[in-house]
């Protein structure tokens, strides 16, 4: 299978002494869900997306150099810990906000918006503002937003810890029927090495910014590095 995401040599240098990321090469393929954990993960993840600049290296995606191209360039969409919805618009106008920004016209963008409220399991919210759902709801509806665009590639920055225990657990399941459903490439980042182990089907364990292991979680848990 081909690679999707491809990072060579990537590091992050903030000074002489405080290095983020150091000398990263990964390869991630077409609908993996690969989750990034240990020192360093948040600020790769960011680089990935566009949201922070390499010091050195090259980021690909789908064959096509993206290292120096702003996040609205990339076919990749970031899903926030803090869900960042607009708290003034209703679910269905956060959706697809993102379709009208592209030029998108307003009754094809409705249906789009239909159509990813479905697969995250809340096609009766359409109308509600932010503030009428409880913090999973959200969390889904902030998945809705990022899969409506049909990104090659969904970025997931923590995206369960906001939630209580019970509903973290719901949501892993969730999470992972919807990449099933969806087919495209989940690259997560969590400290919570429960959450990696169930839902991915391939980890990097990073420490001080290296990439430590690699590998499926079956053979990180029996054999840690």
């Amino acid at each position: 299978m081909a690679a999707i995401i491809e990072l060579q040599g990537i590091s992050k240098h903030y000074s002489k002494t405080i290095i983020g990321v150091d000398n990263v090469s990964l390869a991630v393929e077409d609908g993996e869900f690969v989750t990034l954990l240990g020192c360093g993960k948040s600020t790769l993840l960011r680089m990935i997306g566009g949201f922070e600049a390499p010091t050195q290296g090259t980021i690909r995606l789908a064959g096509r150099d993206v290292t120096w191209d702003p996040p609205y360039r990339r076919e990749v969409n970031m899903v926030f810990q803090d869900y960042a919805l607009f708290p003034h618009m209703t679910v269905g106008q956060n959706i697809a906000y993102g379709l009208k920004m592209q030029g998108m016209d307003k009754s094809t963008a409705k249906a789009r918006a239909v159509e990813a409220l479905a697969l995250v399991g809340l096609p009766d919210k359409i109308d509600q503002r932010p503030d009428q759902l409880s913090g999973g709801q959200r969390q889904r509806i902030a998945l809705a937003r990022a899969i409506v665009r049909r990104p090659k590639v969904l970025l997931l920055d923590e995206p369960l810890s906001a939630l209580d225990a019970r509903m973290r657990d719901q949501m892993r399941i969730e999470l992972k029927h919807l990449h099933e459903k969806v087919g495209i490439t989940f690259i997560m980042v969590t400290h919570d090495q429960e959450e990696a182990l169930t839902m991915s089907d391939r980890i990097a364990v990073m420490q001080t910014g290296r990439v430590a292991q690699d590998g499926r979680p079956q053979d990180i848990y029996d054999h840690p590095a």
